[in-house]
């Protein structure tokens, strides 16, 4: 049986932070894409978001954050034959064996420089240290890397994933999809570190942090290493100035090969809001690449039409099934969360309900189906607890729950028993006797009294009389 059968008193309140811009859908020529704000995950828009397809060089997106999780990023490390496997046509970053490289290094090698040989270093570095085989080959580590990188691509919910390698060079089993790889993306940006390194549109320095072997560590220095410079620019256009930057882009990574066509995984900020959008193999029109417009037209699109709005369930009262005499009959609530904030867009703002779930109890749910708010009424069956959980109010739109919250009592309600109409009946005399309430009633009742007694008296005199009266008649 139902703890709540009455009456609830609910509104919602939806608040645009923001101005509020006719939607427009964005033209995109890429086979697959999706956009998504980093912050919730929510897609904005897509289309194929879950058709498996080639990644190329955006694989390194995780290979970044394998790197930035098992190495340490101010220790250095030394390149080995490795460099040299990598396939015909690559691009390299043209390290040799002996080069000194600090950790944070060999991530901007990857994502700025673009070398497959910077990506050969880490999974065996990785490898070595997950594993804990310091002698392992080159070609077991990269299966090894490889299950490193499917089971840490599941562990962020990217479930259509298969690495093959690290670098994202064609294999026919090498597969993802636009909305993995949003996924992984979304990871990777939460990171600080990594996410300056996304953004970088170029780098220069020493490879090892230093080009004087005095200031090496002994262990390192005692290998005689080899101390160079880089320089190098990221192949995001969307970062550097020219036809296609875009203002606000801060990251990610490029791909390409000729089975994959153009890839890129790009994000971009305005007003603190983070949007990353996706594309996969978009075509070349008329000699000119169509990714730096896809990615143009969605992050347009996702600014304009989307923007923060305020959610905000306003609950005033609940009524008292079968209150206590003289207490009030309505229970105040109160929400764990007063209001959300969500990147919605005004068509997604109108179809947004906020329903509402009642408990039976402070510790289970009441199913998994919520009530409109505006349907139906709930009374509160006592006894209630000062801040019980009663309910959960939750933002749906189109079926999706975007947020929920809960339903406290603010206040104490007993039930009502004999003992306690008793109690409230003796309370209401006591305090009724003694008030200045009760005067008029004193004079009323002393004044009723005292005509009582004068009228008593009366009527005794004139008995007393008659009495006489009758004996004098009988004497006489």
């Amino acid at each position: 049986m139902r703890k709540f059968l009455g009456f609830c008193c609910l509104a919602i309140i939806i608040v645009s932070v923001f101005g509020v811009l006719a939607a427009a859908e964005p033209l995109v020529h890429a086979q697959s894409y999706v956009l998504i704000e980093a912050d919730s995950g929510r897609v904005l828009s897509a289309n194929n978001e879950h058709v498996r397809m080639f990644p190329a060089a955006t694989t390194m997106i995780m290979t970044a954050i394998l790197a930035y999780e098992h190495l340490d990023m101010d220790a250095i490390y030394i390149a080995g034959q490795e460099i040299t496997q990598v396939p015909f046509g690559a691009a390299i970053n043209n390290h040799h064996a002996g080069d000194a490289i600090l950790g944070i290094n060999l991530i901007r090698g990857m994502i700025v420089g673009a070398g497959i040989d910077t990506s050969n270093i880490v999974v065996l570095h990785v490898a070595r240290f997950v594993s804990g085989d310091a002698d392992m080959g080159f070609a077991a580590a990269q299966t090894f890397f490889a299950n490193l990188m499917n089971t840490r691509a599941a562990e962020l919910g990217a479930l259509n994933t298969r690495f093959i390698n690290a670098h994202g060079f064609h294999h026919a089993n090498h597969q993802t999809t636009a909305y993995d790889l949003a996924v992984i993306a979304r990871h990777a940006l939460s990171m600080p570190t990594l996410a300056g390194i996304f953004a970088l549109p170029a780098w220069s320095g020493a490879l090892a942090g230093t080009n004087n072997a005095a200031e090496l560590p002994a262990h390192i220095a005692a290998l005689n290493p080899n101390l160079t410079n880089r320089n190098w620019n990221s192949q995001n256009e969307l970062l550097r100035a020219g036809t296609n930057f875009y203002a606000g882009a801060n990251g990610l990574r490029t791909g390409f090969t000729n089975f994959a066509g153009e890839t890129l995984v790009a994000s971009a900020m305005q007003d603190g809001i983070t949007l990353i959008s996706v594309t996969m193999n978009s075509p070349v029109i008329d000699d000119a690449p169509t990714r730096w417009q896809d990615a143009r037209n969605l992050f347009d699109y996702g600014f304009e039409n989307f923007a923060m709005r305020t959610l905000t369930a306003g609950i005033s009262q609940i009524y008292i099934e079968n209150p206590r005499l003289g207490e009030d009959p309505f229970l105040e609530v109160y929400l764990a969360q007063p209001e959300f904030t969500r990147f919605l867009s005004q068509a997604e703002l109108e179809r947004v309900v906020a329903k509402v779930s009642w408990l039976d109890d402070a510790a289970f749910w009441q199913g998994d189906e919520y009530e409109d708010v505006n349907e139906g009424a709930w009374l509160v069956m006592p006894p209630i607890e000062q801040d019980q959980i009663i309910g959960h109010v939750a933002y749906i739109l189109d079926g999706e729950v975007l947020e929920t919250t809960a339903i406290h009592a603010a206040r104490e309600v007993l039930p009502r028993t004999t003992a306690s109409d008793i109690d409230h009946h003796r309370t209401w005399f006591i305090n009724f006797f003694f008030s200045r309430s009760s005067i008029p009633y004193w004079i009323s009742a002393i004044s009723v009294g005292g005509l009582l007694t004068i009228a008593g008296i009366i009527l005794r005199n004139k008995a007393r009389e008659k009495k006489k009266h009758q004996k004098y008649k009988f004497r006489k």
